[in-house]
């Protein structure tokens, strides 16, 4: 299996030459159907850019000359910045003045640059393009979920030093889950695979050894010591089964397979691990997750961002404190796309297999693992498979479709 590991490369290959380089190396591994779309993705990620993805890669330059050199690239290229809403004016500039008070004009130079930037919705674009004619099909799927209604849930929150025992017992409870294994498989983590916490906001995180020279790792997102009995449950479904560890273990764990991985394919990786935690049962939890991730995905594709970004922050405000508020609106204006990943990836899965390419998520795992996996959702489908079979002798189709 030939891997291209780098996770978050759609946001290093802005300024990271070597990464962009490897991308595109990899990207000639792919059939002609496959590049086109991760051409797209390429050539929108390194034209693109966010004032933070500046200041990250301007941290790791050592000395005075490259620092120069790298603020000339970047204003010659400041028309490539994203737009940045009013809402994260003063926490950005507070940023400037603290972290990069010597390179304070130039910051502040961009900073104006992104508050005045177009505010047309280039993300929007880029998904329409890589999904094709499963957009509009995911969207009204979008569309649909949004407008149903949240169920209360009663949850216990659990003391920081019960965080570890209570994962590890929940890892163990579903490698003899009967009914999640009649529908995904049976689970062959076991609770003893490293588990670290981690002081932040988020649903964590899985770190494969398929896809990396480091050891499975289960990373426990706390929420600032705020995890109740119920979200960490359901973050196991998320990172461990049947989300992101069962699926790099069913799809990227034959190295011999003559097929390529995209380790920063976020909509077919981010979308499994949402699809898998929303259909593991319909518990009332994971439908809330999934309005949830409804109503922000279609404010979100807005196709003004100034609207865009307005209602989503008045939408989280309503529900989270602003501390939390304000991570998400840095996650969706500083890494357009990534949340976005989640849900479109999920109804996108949804979609796929309404159009035959599986009748059940272990088929579709199944027929993942005999093809290229990427963002290439639009070409998981039997008529599709067969076209490319027929017209790239060298591809990589599901075998039953091609026959």
């Amino acid at each position: 299996m030939k891997i291209l590991e780098t996770s978050d490369w759609k946001y290093r290959i802005a300024f990271d030459n070597i990464t962009y380089k490897n991308v595109k190396r990899y990207s000639l591994m792919l059939n002609t159907y496959e590049r086109e779309i991760m051409d797209e993705q390429i050539n929108f990620f390194r034209k693109h850019f966010s004032i933070c993805q500046v200041m990250d890669h301007f941290k790791k330059l050592k000395t005075k000359t490259d620092r120069e050199t790298f603020i000339k690239a970047v204003l010659k290229r400041q028309d490539g910045i994203y737009y940045l809403p009013l809402q994260l004016k003063s926490y950005m500039l507070k940023k400037i003045r603290t972290e990069f008070k010597d390179y304070s004009q130039f910051f502040e130079l961009l900073l104006n640059k992104a508050l005045n930037q177009s505010k047309t919705n280039i993300v929007r674009i880029l998904y329409k393009n890589v999904l094709k004619d499963y957009f509009a099909p995911s969207f009204r799927l979008v569309c649909k979920y949004r407008k149903q209604q949240e169920i209360p849930v009663i949850q216990k929150m659990l003391k920081p030093e019960a965080y570890l025992n209570t994962a590890r017992s929940l890892i163990h409870d579903l490698q003899f889950d009967y009914k999640l294994s009649q529908v995904f498989g049976r689970s062959s983590i076991r609770k003893s695979v490293p588990i670290s916490i981690v002081d932040d906001y988020g649903y964590g995180e899985w770190i494969s050894k398929n896809v990396s020279y480091n050891n499975n790792r289960f990373f426990i997102y706390s929420n600032h010591n705020k995890l109740t009995d119920v979200a960490l449950k359901h973050m196991v479904y998320f990172n461990v089964y049947p989300g992101y560890g069962y699926f790099y273990n069913t799809v990227a764990s034959d190295v011999t397979k003559n097929t390529c991985f995209d380790n920063g394919a976020s909509l077919i990786i981010n979308g499994w691990a949402m699809y898998a935690m929303c259909r593991n049962g319909g518990t009332a939890y994971s439908q809330n997750f999934l309005i949830e991730g409804s109503n922000i995905a279609w404010m979100l594709f807005n196709k003004n961002l100034e609207k865009a970004y307005e209602s989503v922050y008045v939408y989280l405000l309503g529900k989270y404190p602003k501390s939390k508020a304000m991570d998400y609106m840095l996650d969706y204006t500083q890494k357009p796309g990534h949340y976005l990943s989640y849900v479109m990836g999920e109804v996108a899965i949804e979609v796929a297999m309404s159009k035959g390419f599986a009748s059940t998520p272990i088929e579709f795992l199944e027929n993942l693992s005999q093809v290229n996996v990427g963002d290439y959702i639009c070409l998981y489908n039997p008529k599709k498979q067969r076209k490319i079979g027929r017209n790239v002798i060298t591809s990589k189709v599901v075998e039953k479709f091609y026959k």
